[in-house]
């Protein structure tokens, strides 16, 4: 029983990643220089996996636009009850990712 539960832990830990790429200095570094930009990349990737996946399972990143993402976060904050610093974290975050995409 244990051995199952660290399998499915592990194949959602990947799920997550695949969906919601870790903060690293490639991706904060075009830009964004100091240590208070790439803590809101971090504080907005948190808020994207942690409250987008309370009610249903995270978009992948790329099958939206850069243009899109925008929209779709401000129709979902509502539902996710993110404050407006926390919608414009989780929107700096998913166009960073979409930079390097």
């Amino acid at each position: 029983m244990k051995k199952l539960f660290l399998a499915l832990l592990a194949l959602a830990g990947c799920e997550t990643s695949n969906y919601a790429p870790q903060v690293t200095s490639q991706l904060s570094k075009p830009a964004l220089r100091t240590k208070q930009d790439v803590a809101l990349l971090q504080r907005g990737r948190t808020l994207f996996v942690h409250r987008c996946i309370e009610c249903h399972t995270l978009p992948a990143i790329w099958k939206y636009s850069r243009d899109d993402w925008p929209q779709i976060v401000n129709d979902m904050a509502h539902r996710a009850s993110l404050k407006p610093a926390e919608r414009e974290a989780v929107i700096a975050y998913i166009l960073a990712v979409r930079r390097e995409l």
